[in-house]
């Protein structure tokens, strides 16, 4: 069961209201946020021409603007997670008695799949976590 904080609350409400999509997770930090949006909405949280994404993020102005697509399946989750960079390995581990997300990406998407500052990998790794309680080890090769 997910927590979320009236921030949180009032960000997802403004995210919907901007989009016409269902967000069913919102994650803030310092310099950005994530939103997860229900499986089979992403295209319409971009918009045509990247309409709706752009007044989401003039919306939040200062901020940098995530948004994945849910999955019910860890792997597709994950895959979500990295797009549109290629995932050209995609692992589940066990160590020290949690699960751990094994990703190799070509080195060529490693930008892409860090973000600026690190914020998309930072967010794709807490997502992960408050998902399906699975931590996230990044390979680029």
């Amino acid at each position: 069961m997910l927590t979320i904080n009236k921030d949180e609350m009032k960000c997802i409400a403004l995210f919907e209201s901007l989009t016409g999509v269902v967000v069913k997770d919102c994650l803030i930090s310092e310099g950005s946020m994530a939103f997860v949006v229900k499986e089979g909405q992403m295209g319409r949280a971009i918009g045509k021409g990247g309409e709706s994404i752009n007044r989401v993020r003039k919306a939040f102005a200062g901020k940098g603007v995530f948004v994945f697509e849910s999955a019910k399946e860890e792997r597709a989750f994950v895959e979500n997670l990295f797009r549109p960079a290629k995932i050209k390995d995609l692992n589940f581990r066990e160590k020290d008695n949690a699960r751990v997300a094994v990703v190799s990406v070509d080195s060529a998407d490693r930008g892409i799949v860090i973000g600026r500052e690190g914020e998309r990998i930072k967010m794709a790794r807490l997502l992960l976590l408050r998902h399906f309680n699975i931590d996230l080890k990044l390979l680029s090769r």
